[in-house]
């Protein structure tokens, strides 16, 4: 990420008072760094990828050069190949003599991040981002703390932190860091259900080449993104073709997390309330690839529609495997919806007669009409028509309307003379 116009002397060891950010590595013959980046744009060949970026520490030059550190570092996570990346990690914190500290901080709360552990990263990131020196890992870790917090739907917590960032002036004064910028306020946007600002912000940021910030955790999944963006404002065309392009591009890539991250999207789009093979697959890839936060997400979702299609059992099951890895990264938004899922299954639910306004607006419900069409209908406001299905579903013990479309409701009673 070239974020300076000063190029340092080829034919000397790059100090950090000289170093103003994370760039493209150009500043000599030969770098192993620009060759990684070169081939990680190309996303065609991951394990020769890792390959590639593993010869930045070997390098002479690039050894010394906090930037191509940072993207041998940061490819290294994007291939998955977190145990090589924490071992380079490791002799740098030991034999670095101070040179680089918040450089190495900063990649090794990138690499907590990849491993699942948000908690650890957060809270490195949140200091890196006000005390980290030189100037411009400030700028850059502000974007990656509020990644952080959005990967675990901390939105409150993440909107407040926007709000001390001038993410405007990181756009102004680092132009090839807006992919990564554009992409995390539009990420954070989503989460918080701002759907226009998201698709704006997520959009902006799909169409910029984003080579040298590909290697972070949001901008590799920006298609994604837009997608599920697209989907939940209605804009169907536009969702199934960003899916379907992460999807290519993810069996491109061949990285089991990436793959499992393209099937979760595309079976979002379609929005359905049925357990899915897809998503079934996508959980073993998680499993391999050791991601509890693709887990607890794709857990929760297959877990849900189990439940949903009468199979309990199953449904428990994954929303177990779901809370324990919500709870390992830190989601406490997500760990509470679970919590009550697995609260309502196993109380026992007290039954009782449904009125025959309830099971009039249930039987509607059933057969697919929307609250609106059903307020209509019965002219009553749409808040009513909310206030009998909540009673229905409490009395009916179901968790909402793809419940409900699988449940058997009593027969209407024949209206007396």
């Amino acid at each position: 990420m070239k974020l300076t116009n000063v190029e340092p002397d080829a034919t000397q060891p790059v100090l950090e008072s000289e170093f103003i950010g994370p760039q493209w590595p150009e500043s000599h013959p030969g770098c192993q760094a620009s060759a990684a980046l070169a081939m990680l744009s190309r996303g065609t060949d991951r394990l020769a990828t890792a390959a590639q970026a593993e010869l930045v520490f070997t390098d002479e030059v690039c050894s010394w050069n906090p930037s191509c550190l940072w993207h041998g570092v940061t490819i290294l996570l994007r291939t998955g190949e977190l145990e090589s990346a924490d071992a380079q990690l490791w002799k740098l914190e030991r034999d670095s003599d101070g040179r680089f500290t918040d450089h190495v901080a900063l990649m090794r709360a990138e690499h907590a991040k990849h491993a699942g552990d948000l908690a650890g990263s957060r809270t490195a990131l949140a200091r890196l981002a006000t005390t980290a020196h030189p100037a411009c890992l400030r700028d850059l870790a502000g974007p990656l703390y509020i990644e952080a917090l959005v990967a675990i739907n901390d939105a409150d917590q993440a909107d407040q932190a926007l709000r001390r960032q001038d993410f405007d002036r990181l756009l102004r004064k680092w132009p090839t860091m807006r992919p990564l910028v554009l992409v995390v306020r539009g990420w954070l946007h989503l989460i918080a259900g701002r759907t226009d600002d998201a698709y704006r912000d997520l959009s902006a940021s799909s169409r910029l080449p984003g080579t040298e910030v590909a290697a972070t955790f949001s901008v590799a999944r920006r298609k994604g993104l837009l997608a599920l963006t697209a989907a939940a404002g209605g804009q169907l065309d536009t969702a199934v073709a960003a899916a379907t392009q992460e999807y290519e591009a993810a069996t491109a890539w061949r990285s089991p997390e990436h793959v499992a991250w393209g099937l979760y999207v595309l079976e979002m789009i379609e929005d359905s309330e049925r357990p899915s093979e897809r998503l079934r697959d996508a959980v073993d890839l998680l499993e391999v690839a050791r991601s509890p936060v693709g887990i607890a997400t794709v857990c929760y979702e297959q877990g849900k529609r189990l439940l949903d299609s009468g199979q309990h059992q199953a449904g428990k099951d994954q929303l177990l495997r779901a809370a324990r890895s919500a709870r390992w990264i830190g989601d406490v938004t997500l760990t509470k919806q679970i919590e009550k899922l697995l609260h309502e299954l196993t109380t026992p639910v007290q039954r009782t007669r449904l009125t025959s306004q309830e099971l009039r607006i249930a039987t509607m419900a059933q057969h697919g009409y929307s609250n609106k069409q059903i307020a209509d209908r019965l002219v009553l406001a749409v808040r009513t028509i909310e206030f009998h299905l909540s009673n229905v579903y409490r009395k009916l013990g179901i968790s909402g309307r793809r419940a409900l479309a699988n449940t058997a409701l009593p027969p209407r009673p024949v209206r007396e003379w």
